[in-house]
Formats: C-alpha cells, sequence, structure tokens
C-alpha cells in the first residue's frame, strides 16, 4: 500500500535499525527534499533507538495530491499513505513538519530555534501601541490569484483600506542579498495580513510570532499545528469573498479597541513561541511516525537505488548556507528525558464542540462586519 503513493512522492525515505536511506523519484524545488531528511535525522539523533523501522513516501510540493474524491470516501479503500507539509479537508495528505524549521538557504531564512529567538526580540523594538496603525503584507503574487486579488486592498489616492501591501520578486532581492526582507525587523505593524499561496504558506508561522494582531485570510490548507488556532482569541480571520471591506473593518476595529487586539497578537505570538518550540516540533514528528510505524503491516527493507544518509554526511554536503543551516540545527545530544506524553484524541463530541466554537467565532466576526456595512 506505500508504494501506492511512488508515482507521487518525490522522495521515499526509509529507516532500518536505526539507519536512513533515501531514494528520489523525483526532484524538490530547491532543497526542500534535502532539509526534509536532515529534520528526520535529527530526529533519530534527539531519541535514538526508540522509533520503529519506517517506510515513508514524502511529497515535497506545494498542494496535497492524495485527493478524498478519488476514493470515493470510502474506508475500505486502500488510500496510500503520504507525508506532506499541509493537507486539506479534501485531501489524505499526512502532515508534517515543513523543510523551513531547518532552514531555507535559498532564502537566506535560518533555522527555526535561531529565528524563533530572533522574532521574539524584535517584538521588543516597538511597542504595540507605537507601531504603524495598518495591517502589513509582503509576499510573492505570482503564485497564486487570491495575493493579486489582495494587491487591490492596498492604500491608494481613491480608498484607504487600511493595508500597506507590498509584492516580492524574489529574483530581486536576491540581487539585494535580502537585505530587505529579514523577518525580525518586520514586526514594526499592528497587524500582519496571511494569506496563502498555491497552498499552505511557510510564512504563516513567522507572521503569527510578531506579537502583531494577525489578520488570516480564509485559509484551505493547514499544517501540522494551524488547527489549533482559534479566531479572535489567536488571529482575527478575513473573509477572502469581502477582502478589502473586511481587512478594513479589522483595522478599524482594532484600533478602537486596542488592548483586545493586542491581546490578539500577544495570544498568537506567544501560541507560536510556546507550542513551536524545537522540542515540540520534534515530540510531534516521533508520535506521528511511531503511531504510522505500529500500522506497517510488513518489515521494511532497503529499496533498491537507495543511498543511505547520516547526519555527518549531510552536514557536509553543500555549501555556504546550505552547509551552515544544517550544521547550526544539528543535534548535538540525545534527549535527557523521553518525549512527552501524547494527551488522548479527542472523542467526536469533543471535536465537534472545538470545531463548532471554531466555526461561532467566525460566524461572530462576519456578523459584526454585515452590522458595520448597513
Amino acid at each position: 500500500m506505500v508504494e501506492g503513493a511512488e508515482n507521487k512522492a518525490h522522495v521515499r525515505i526509509v529507516a532500518v535499525n536505526g539507519r536512513v536511506y533515501v531514494k528520489t523519484y523525483q526532484t524538490s524545488y530547491q532543497t526542500r527534499d534535502v532539509f526534509t531528511v536532515w529534520g528526520i535525522l535529527q530526529l533519530l539523533r534527539l531519541y535514538p533507538g526508540k522509533l520503529p523501522d519506517l517506510d515513508i513516501m514524502f511529497e515535497c510540493g506545494d498542494k496535497p495530491v492524495i485527493q478524498k474524491k478519488d476514493y470515493g470516501g470510502s474506508e475500505d479503500a486502500k488510500i496510500p499513505p503520504l507525508f506532506h507539509y499541509c493537507g486539506s479537508d479534501s485531501t489524505f495528505d499526512i502532515a508534517f513538519p515543513d523543510w523551513s524549521f531547518w532552514g531555507w538557504p535559498e532564502l537566506q531564512i535560518k533555522p527555526w530555534e535561531m529565528l524563533r529567538n530572533e522574532l521574539e526580540g524584535g517584538n521588543n523594538r516597538v511597542k504595540w501601541e507605537e507601531r504603524k496603525p495598518k495591517a502589513y503584507w509582503k509576499g510573492n503574487t505570482r503564485v497564486c490569484a487570491l495575493r493579486k486579488e489582495l494587491l487591490k486592498c492596498n492604500v491608494s489616492e481613491e480608498q484607504d483600506w487600511g493595508a500597506l501591501l507590498y509584492d516580492l520578486n524574489w529574483q530581486h532581492e536576491r540581487g539585494q542579498k535580502f537585505n530587505n526582507t529579514s523577518l525580525a525587523s518586520q514586526c514594526t505593524h499592528r497587524y500582519k495580513i496571511y494569506v496563502e499561496g498555491a497552498a499552505w504558506s511557510v510564512s504563516e508561522k513567522y507572521i503569527l510570532a510578531c506579537d502583531s494582531a494577525s489578520l488570516i485570510v480564509t485559509p484551505h490548507y493547514y499544517d501540522f499545528f494551524t488547527r489549533s488556532l482559534l479566531p479572535t482569541i489567536h488571529y482575527w480571520p478575513i473573509n477572502e469573498k469581502t477582502m478589502c471591506k473586511s481587512i478594513k473593518f479589522a483595522v478599524d476595529w482594532g484600533n478602537n479597541h486596542p488592548e483586545e487586539a493586542q491581546e490578539i497578537g500577544k495570544a498568537g505570538s506567544k501560541f507560536i513561541q510556546e507550542e513551536l518550540k524545537m522540542k515540540n516540533v520534534y515530540d510531534y514528528m516521533f508520535h506521528l511516525l511511531y503511531e504510522y510505524g505500529k500500522l506497517l503491516k510488513y518489515q521494511p527493507t532497503v529499496p533498491e537505488g537507495s543511498i543511505e544518509v547520516c547526519s555527518e554526511t549531510l552536514a557536509c554536503s553543500g555549501r555556504g548556507l546550505k552547509k551552515k543551516f544544517k550544521v547550526n540545527s544539528m543535534v548535538m545530544h540525545l534527549s535527557d528525558s523521553g518525549p512527552c506524553i501524547m494527551p488522548p484524541p479527542y472523542d467526536s463530541s469533543s471535536l465537534q464542540l472545538f470545531l463548532g466554537r471554531k466555526l461561532n467565532l467566525t460566524k461572530q466576526v462576519e456578523s459584526w462586519e454585515a452590522g458595520e456595512r448597513k
């Protein structure tokens, strides 16, 4: 059944007796596959000998690819397990931490543990009440139509939607040596906008970490942690169908209720700073792979055409930041304690209560917006 995902996967990652083997099926964009494998190697260094043997198919593109409609919704369907950076309500892909937790050298984005500390320091440079009372977004608009629509909400002589929006050309920024894209220096506005790209975007954790109230445009994808976030608690929901008006309402509401808006920003930032510590990221990976490994009904073996990789050899591969970020994110000591104890899963009624609360909080904001427009 695992091999059923072979035609969609970029790489196959097999762990046998603590040794890791990789078979490549497709070329991944930039070094996504390399840093994903690197992350799994670090997990094995942190908790040596604690995971069962594994056989993983991993897709390194933007969009999840195992469509539920292709399997007719049948519980008896043989759905191939495929790991990916995000999922959606219409797909079966298994959400796994993205490569950037160990660094994104092509964009000079540091490993998460280093950057998380820098973002925390960046939050202290400008007090919330002294930040620009506007919503800020900078990103690549060439990846999807919704981002191009977002640019129409920019401040202009004719209309002030309360948003300052900047189209980002990565080729140009590369030529400028990324001097204008420091994430820790972008926490200078009271509000920051998150909008998906081709699918979910790596930028979400950076935006949420800024102490600014995050304005999240209707998401259609999720990564491994975002489903725990609550609207009006950790972020403010923006309706994609009335995006400009929704952004203006959020900014006006926040500026008229500064204490509540600041509270939302701090709650989102606190969630990221505390829940996304690398120890917790590794623990999520551990429990996910441990439970997955228990479901395998065969003994994984080294696939033909694979190569063995280890931290020492992979750390020495590549040059410049590709090497530096691996060295910087290498786990140097095995954990003094085991992984965290996984809480029991939601029962059906508790899950529905949680999902109902999220929906009702979003509807409350939509109701406020509708009342404002009357």
